[in-house]
């Protein structure tokens, strides 16, 4: 069986969110029971050199509404199964999807022409493909072009890894894009409030949609998820379907990890203070043996980001360090950016380093996760695999992932341990930091818990196989 899988992002070569590492785990694990193509655009901040992307020598044309647009393949040398695609309008950005300024106003066009080229590089390679595999707004006119323009007899899985991201833009993209007003531009498929909406095409056309967590899949049909398409979404659920994502523990190994100041793994816990000793050095905080606290994400309101602001006058005064790492929507820069050295016992980054944010999961206790919505989230299962507790949300993916300690004392090995709260508010937020300074205090317990979500397997060893029935 040989497969498709076609994304906006893949790790290590670009990557903005959870889907980048996504699209290269699931693909790694289900390389080794079949063939798996990836397709990515090669972005102009992409190294070619330093990841050996060579040009295949093959160009092919895409005309548009009376434009042609120049496609070219490059391959990665060492794995003939990484596709990439150059074209200017595409790639040659400072950012994949936004600069300071915004969105990029041609993005239904770029994204539009990755579609486009995604089927295309099928019959340019002559690829023997079996099902596509598509991932978020940015390709999902995969799905409406294989069945409308193409009438390919390839199935098409979609995934949505955030119903928040739809892909919305003017109706005028139809005729940029040479999409069928009869057949396309209706309610029940690209067509939105006057506009069109990549998502729901996405949605409608595919043969199967998948989300990243059975709970979201859930979620996702009710008004407070859906993000408006709720509707949609209830008339395809027999189609739809929720697999929760794993972890690519070849990436996220504290064992062999060269980010972080001292390799250590569940039988050398004890080696894990290390790093927390040196990192409180780095940042200027002190107390090694007070409970450290992070935050690793974007600055947005789905990431309840507005918790974490209106508690800090209280974490200002507890005996713990927290240390918050991120950046996202230019109004909570602002207010972090301006917080930055206000307070003895935390410490503020604006910004993203991925080798940093590997230093802050080898060395933290807990990691705050207090998600308005959260269709999986990987953080909390990389804080388990480097030894710490997630504070998380009642929500989507982790309630699949994350089972609060004091809810059992059978520790089994499927399902990592945290602190969980129900009601998305300061006080039972708080009531989670308190809870967990408790935990803390006892130390065997703590130490206990944390070598057993170390050894959790949060793996995609079960979901690959899920996927692979999916595509059967």
């Amino acid at each position: 069986m040989n497969i498709l899988f076609a994304a906006s992002e893949i790790f290590p070569y670009a990557k903005s969110g959870g889907l980048a590492d996504v699209a290269y785990s699931l693909p790694q694990d289900l390389r080794t029971k079949t063939n798996v193509y990836t397709i990515m655009p090669l972005y102009k901040t992409i190294d070619r050199f330093k990841y050996e992307i060579e040009y295949q020598g093959k160009s092919f044309d895409i005309w548009l509404d009376g434009t042609r647009h120049q496609i070219d393949i490059f391959v990665q040398k060492e794995n003939q199964f990484e596709l990439f695609l150059y074209n200017p309008i595409l790639c040659d950005r400072e950012g994949m999807y936004y600069d300071s300024f915004g969105g990029f106003g041609d993005n239904a066009l770029r994204f539009g022409l990755f579609s486009y080229a995604i089927i295309e590089i099928i019959f340019q390679l002559n690829l023997k493909i079996d099902a596509i595999h598509i991932n978020d707004w940015q390709t999902a006119l995969v799905a409406l072009l294989a069945k409308t323009r193409y009438f390919l007899t390839q199935k098409i899985i979609f995934t949505i890894h955030n119903m928040a991201y739809q892909g919305v833009f003017p109706k005028k993209v139809m005729d940029e894009l040479e999409l069928s007003w009869a057949e396309c531009f209706k309610n029940d498929r690209l067509e939105y409030f006057d506009n069109v909406n990549f998502l729901k095409a996405g949605i409608f056309y595919s043969d199967k949609v998948t989300t990243v967590s059975p709970s979201y899949a859930s979620e996702i049909q009710t008004p407070l998820f859906g993000h408006t398409l709720e509707k949609i979404l209830i008339a395809n659920n027999y189609k739809l379907s929720g697999i929760l994502n794993g972890l690519g523990f070849d990436v996220f190994d504290p064992a062999t990890d060269k980010d972080i100041f001292q390799k250590f793994d569940a039988k050398s816990y004890e080696l894990k203070q290390k790093n927390k000793i040196k990192l409180l050095k780095e940042l200027g905080l002190k107390g090694s043996e007070k409970p450290l606290f992070v935050f690793i994400g974007r600055f947005t309101e789905q990431k309840g980001i507005n918790l974490i602001i209106e508690s800090l006058h209280l974490i200002e005064k507890l005996d713990i360090n927290f240390v918050i790492l991120g950046s996202g929507e230019g109004y909570y820069n602002h207010i972090f950016s301006n917080l930055i050295g206000k307070y003895a016992n935390i410490h503020i980054t604006v910004g993203f380093d991925e080798a940093y944010s590997r230093r802050l999961y080898a060395s933290c206790d807990f990691l705050v996760m207090p998600s308005k919505f959260e269709p999986c989230g990987l953080n909390q299962m990389i804080t388990m695999r480097y030894g710490a507790f997630p504070i998380v949300a009642y929500t989507g993916g982790l309630k699949d992932s994350v089972m609060d300690f004091t809810d059992t004392d059978n520790y089994s090995k499927k399902i990592g341990l945290g602190i969980v709260y129900k009601e998305h508010t300061i006080f039972w937020y708080m009531f989670a930091i308190t809870k967990a300074i408790s935990l803390y205090a006892n130390k065997s317990r703590f130490e206990k818990l944390a070598i057993h979500n170390m050894n959790v397997d949060n793996s995609w060893k079960r979901s690959s196989k899920e996927y692979l029935k999916l595509y059967k």
